[in-house]
């Protein structure tokens, strides 16, 4: 049962692999992976990338040598999910054409250029999907991430070890139960607050009691924010001065 020839499935994973590798380097950049690569990339839009989110939320500025190494190991996380969804939409395409190929051959009838026309719309969906999930979970993280690594500078010049830190809720009405459960107080309406080491440094899984650095969920629209000492709440959440010396975190964490 003759199917595809080595040759067309050589040619089917070249065309998959040239359309990942042209999202890869407009969302990564010029990562060492595709740095030896040829493309023509028309983009009128500003670089919004990854490490363009990551450069931002440390207020644009310089990134010292821990801070690029800890950026080029996000942005080779990211690409690694990319490489995984390439594979997998390679391996799917050419399997499902091939056995087109195969079922023709058995009914010595001709390819149906529709059926393989469905099959590649019908791959191209789900590989569509699925980039956007990996674009918007590693857009967030590198977002959050960016505005961690800017806190924890600002809060060494001051002698702070491992900072206080809170998110800052968007209260819309339609923000999640788990950014509400997590990000506020009881009261629905108080930041509520947690150390540097206190969160999760990998994604969240609904129902963990602490929160993630990269943050709860793709899109999250809740801002990693320092808590600076002598600093705390008002009565409707908002931030105010308290006096010097006043810690925040103990007094919402009296144990």
């Amino acid at each position: 049962m003759i199917g595809v020839s080595g040759s067309g499935k050589d040619g089917i994973g070249k065309i998959i692999e040239e359309m990942f590798d042209q999202i890869a380097l407009s969302l990564l950049g010029n990562i060492p992976r595709l740095r030896n690569k040829k493309f023509m990339v028309i983009n009128t839009q500003p670089n919004m990338g990854l490490a363009h989110l990551f450069v931002q939320a440390m207020q644009n500025k310089p990134l010292n040598s821990i801070e690029q190494e800890f950026l080029k190991g996000l942005l080779e996380t990211a690409d690694g999910y990319i490489e995984s969804l390439k594979n997998k939409t390679k391996s799917n395409l050419t399997d499902r054409i091939d056995g087109i190929a195969r079922e023709a051959k058995i009914k010595n009838e001709k390819v149906d250029a529709a059926v393989v026309r469905q099959a590649i719309s019908e791959e191209m969906k789900k590989a569509r999907a699925n980039l956007i999930a990996i674009a918007e979970s590693e857009a967030t993280k590198l977002r959050n991430m960016g505005t961690l690594m800017d806190i924890t500078r600002v809060a060494s010049s001051l002698g702070d070890n491992d900072p206080t830190v809170f998110f800052v809720v968007v209260k819309d009405g339609v923000a999640c139960k788990e950014c509400v459960r997590l990000h506020l107080m009881p009261d629905g309406v108080t930041p509520r607050l947690w150390k540097f080491s206190q969160l999760k440094q990998g994604y969240h899984k609904r129902g963990e009691d602490n929160p993630s650095a990269f943050g709860l969920h793709p899109h999250c629209r809740c801002s990693l924010t320092y808590l600076s000492r002598s600093f705390g709440f008002d009565e409707s959440g908002k931030l105010k001065y308290v006096d010097q010396g006043h810690d925040e975190y103990k007094k919402q964490n009296p144990a």
